[in-house]
């Protein structure tokens, strides 16, 4: 008994070591080493990958807080090399700490890279441990990663901050697409279905590059891994209704008590859903959203609280909610043929067989479909006010 019980001791302890010893097996002082905040990835003219990273400068960032600080709290650096694990590695020859990605929020890809595909830079991601999958990813459209990193920022020490602060201005603004690393794997690993990307660009050109004269207001649509296009701000809040990503949307509608003056219809939630159907071996696509929206404001004047102009104004938004929605339907059938809502993905996981039969066109298959949009939208609220106030 005596002996069994020094047995599992010894095996208790032998698992403590494990545990508390393997987590640090490659353990680096925080000194010696450099924190990536931001990637980006190029394609040169002459074939190489260009790889830049934007690091963050501790010791400016410390004297920053205690207001002592004229110097930029990052810095961006760029090299190349066959592979991203090549231009990753000669980074060293000039910094000198080992660059640390565990604290990279943000991917940028470059245009002419993505059009070439984008899988050869998320191996390294999904490959490595460092590197977090949960990194949001962008495409640099009409440019370079490396123009979108070099940009500086007024609002933020470092400028991968502001730019992940209007990604997050998606759940009350939707027009932005935003996606992570992870999310953008899964989707080249499922049957049925292609990614789509936010996508910045520059809307101002200017000797020193600043975030403020960037957009986020576009999404990269990709065949497989590769960019094909664009979307436009309406056709991503359709794509957005549509995978059920909306969290809050405005539309301005005619007042139903005069068309010369607008209503702001505030989406206030919105559930959105796809299927499919298949009828003697003819394929349909099924659209649904139903969505709930409150009155936010009211040009004009007149009382809109009433059932009937509450059924006027749900009509309205549900014309414009499917408006946006068709739109991008269409460009996505007839331009791309990109399935980049998943419809191939509902097909494989409920008709296998049927899926058998046509993975291999369904690009074609996809783009001829016919499509059913249902939208039902229902006016809830007038906010803290019902008739507008009169001036006297």
């Amino acid at each position: 008994m005596i002996k069994l019980k020094k047995i599992l001791v010894l095996l208790l302890m032998i698992i403590f070591n494990i545990v508390i010893f393997s987590a640090c097996w490659d353990n680096k002082d925080l000194t010696e080493k450099a924190f990536v905040t931001a990637v980006g990835v190029d394609k040169t003219s002459e074939g190489k990958i260009q790889l830049t990273l934007q690091i963050v400068k501790p010791t400016i960032m410390k004297a920053g807080e205690q207001g002592a600080a004229q110097e930029e709290a990052f810095w961006v650096f760029t090299t190349t090399g066959d592979t991203i694990f090549e231009a990753a590695k000669n980074q060293m020859i000039t910094v000198n700490r080992k660059p640390f990605y565990n604290h990279a929020d943000l991917m940028v890809i470059g245009e002419e890279f993505a059009r070439n595909g984008i899988m050869e830079a998320l191996d390294f991601w999904e490959r490595n441990h460092e590197p977090r999958l949960g990194a949001d990813i962008l495409v640099a459209k009409g440019t370079t990663a490396e123009e979108i990193l070099k940009a500086k920022s007024d609002l933020e020490k470092i400028p991968s901050i502001h730019i992940k602060s209007i990604l997050e201005n998606n759940k009350a603004l939707a027009k932005i697409k935003k996606v992570t690393i992870i999310d953008v794997l899964k989707q080249l690993i499922q049957p049925g279905l292609s990614p789509a990307i936010g996508a910045i660009k520059v809307a101002k050109k200017e000797k020193v590059q600043k975030i403020e004269n960037m957009k986020i207001d576009s999404t990269a649509v990709f065949k497989g891994d590769k960019l094909i296009g664009y979307l436009n701000t309406t056709q991503t809040r359709g794509l957005l209704f549509i995978q059920d990503e909306v969290k809050n949307a405005v539309y301005n509608v005619d007042n139903p008590l005069d068309e010369s003056k607008k209503v702001a219809i505030e989406i206030s939630n919105s559930n959105g859903k796809i299927d499919v159907k298949i009828v003697d071996g003819k394929l349909a696509l099924l659209i649904e959203v139903k969505a709930i929206g409150n009155i936010a404001d009211q040009q004009g004047n007149g009382d809109l609280t009433t059932k009937e102009i509450f059924k006027k104004l749900s009509k309205q938004a549900e014309k414009a909610i499917k408006r946006d929605i068709q739109d991008v339907v269409n460009i996505a059938q007839k331009k791309y043929k990109s399935d980049i809502f998943g419809f191939g993905e509902v097909v494989y996981k409920k008709h296998l067989n049927y899926w058998k039969q046509v993975k291999d066109d369904w690009s074609d298959i996809f783009s001829n479909a016919p499509v059913e949009i249902k939208v039902e939208v229902k006016i809830r609220g007038t906010g803290i006010i019902g008739k507008p106030s009169k001036v006297r």
